[in-house]
């Protein structure tokens, strides 16, 4: 019987730290959101949801098939598409996004943040 109860505290306290934890990009679940720093650039969404990668400005967003997050030493990169790629430290915080259009590279630099499947299922 003790050892239970000492198995249950143990998933407890692993639980509360999990739940605690600071959202990281390489955990590949919920949705991101990106502002870039110019407004004239799209703004992003990473769902890891439907595996989509949405770059979106006033009048419609492209839609791009999302790659497993790559780990870079403490960086992740996303490519989606055969378009483009974004760079980013693991907590998404801020991104180096450079999207290819024939021979012409466009890098846009913003910051994300995370939206857990909570707070999406909170809003529908």
């Amino acid at each position: 019987m003790r050892a239970m109860i000492a198995i249950s505290v143990l998933i407890m306290a692993r639980l509360a730290t999990t739940a605690m934890a600071d959202p990281a990009i390489t955990d590949a679940s919920g949705q991101w959101f990106c502002q870039p720093d110019d407004p004239r650039h799209p703004q992003i969404q990473i769902d890891f949801i439907e595996g989509a990668y949405r770059r979106c400005d006033q009048h419609i967003c492209s839609i791009y098939a999302l790659s497993p997050v790559e780990a870079l030493g403490e960086d992740i990169r996303i490519t989606f598409g055969d378009v483009g790629v974004l760079d980013a430290p693991a907590n998404g915080a801020r991104y180096t996004e450079t999207v290819t259009v024939g021979t012409s590279s466009i890098v846009s630099r913003g910051s994300c943040e995370f939206r857990s499947l909570d707070e999406l299922y909170l809003e529908g």
